[in-house]
């Protein structure tokens, strides 16, 4: 059983939306793509979580379609080449077509027992400052995977991070952090015995981003990032998936009436906020208009291995019917997660219906372009 990142195409593939279609390339009747188009079209967005291998004219064709921009995201500090590839490309589409694209670099997370190794992650921010990167993405590996020469997981409230965490709040950048997964994939593994985060590879058990026994708790990861929070008050700091805590909007209304330097993103989230009460999560969204960006979590480019995940296939080129999927497929996700926050239209979710949250037009605005102007230092240039 080879577990990868999850793809574009398979997260498409498995969302409610889409489970009919077919690898076959489909037409969409005007009637799908009619509505709501217009007012979807009326102002800019900015799409904050995006994974971007390399410029390709379908997703040009999407944000003019959409008034849009795509903010790309490097992430994975183990995988050195996969990593270079991706900072690679981010400089060039960013310097080459700003109006599309803006980019987030991360750092290299090997050799981190060496003295030096927080001096050489800033000389190397530095690089990708210059060069147009507006904030640090931190990834699950670290408290997932990440190990220090003694075998024992590094959590990010590690001290080792503090340096960089200040060089970054320094200049101006945003942190954005993914720490942990939703805690359903703590769960005990079900009669299959393979639950989401950890299974089974003949003798061997793997955690859903490497082969690595044993494990931290899902409120032990949680109590990390709550504490890079409250440490750097004046580093701005925006969650991932909504700080994985999109289970339950309570428990992340806490965080955000606590720590004024954080805001959340949409990614990834919008089967977990219909699964609560509706006027729950209405409210939650009216109160922290201000702190919630949208964010998709797509991967695009044309590159046939999504997002450079495995290296041998970089050269690799999606089908013209791969490409006219793919474009068709991202036009609808766009419009689908718009009308679960525009409209009070209903969804299918599982064996129930759930009606969307009918958002004012001043908190759409804000969510999907004001608060990212706000949050990330120049991701409007060019715009």
């Amino acid at each position: 059983m080879k577990h990868v990142r999850r793809s574009f195409l398979k997260k498409l593939a498995t969302s409610v939306i889409f489970t009919s279609l077919s690898p076959i390339a489909r037409s969409f009747s005007e009637k799908e793509m009619e509505h709501p188009s217009r007012q979807m079209k009326s102002f800019r967005k900015i799409d904050i979580h995006t994974h971007i291998s390399s410029d390709a004219s379908y997703l040009r064709e999407v944000m003019d379609h959409w008034n849009m921009k795509m903010f790309t995201i490097c992430n994975e500090g183990l995988k050195t080449d996969r990593l270079k590839a991706q900072i690679e490309a981010a400089v060039e589409i960013s310097e080459i077509l700003p109006r599309y694209y803006a980019w987030c670099t991360t750092f290299d997370l090997n050799m981190i027992d060496n003295p030096s190794w927080a001096d050489q992650v800033i000389e190397k921010l530095k690089v990708d400052f210059d060069h147009g990167a507006l904030g640090v993405k931190i990834w699950k590996e670290i408290g997932m995977q990440l190990k220090d020469s003694k075998g024992n997981f590094i959590l990010i409230d590690n001290p080792l991070f503090d340096p960089i965490f200040d060089f970054i709040s320094n200049n101006n950048k945003t942190l954005f952090m993914h720490i942990g997964d939703p805690p359903n994939y703590w769960l005990s593994p079900g009669p299959d015995g393979l639950p989401d985060a950890w299974y089974k590879e003949g003798n061997d058990v793997w955690n859903r981003i490497g082969k690595y026994k044993g494990e931290v708790a899902y409120d032990r990861l949680m109590r990390s990032r709550d504490m890079v929070l409250s440490r750097n008050p004046n580093l701005k700091i925006v969650g991932c998936h909504m700080g994985n805590l999109s289970y339950d909007v309570d428990q992340l209304a806490l965080r955000l009436d606590r720590f004024p330097n954080y805001a959340v993103e949409t990614s990834f989230t919008i089967p977990f906020l219909k699964g609560q009460a509706r006027e729950k999560v209405r409210e939650f969204f009216l109160k922290y208009k201000d702190r919630i960006l949208y964010g998709s979590d797509i991967s695009g480019g044309l590159i046939a291995s999504p997002y450079l995940v495995d290296m041998s296939k970089i050269d690799v080129k999606w089908s013209e019917t791969e490409i006219e999927n793919l474009k068709l497929e991202l036009l609808l996700q766009y419009e689908e997660d718009f009308k679960y926050f525009s409209t009070d239209k209903e969804f299918s979710q599982g064996d129930y219906n759930v009606r969307g949250l009918a958002l004012p037009e001043e908190v759409l605005h804000k969510i999907y372009f004001n608060n990212s102007v706000s949050w990330i230092n120049g991701i409007d240039k060019k715009f």
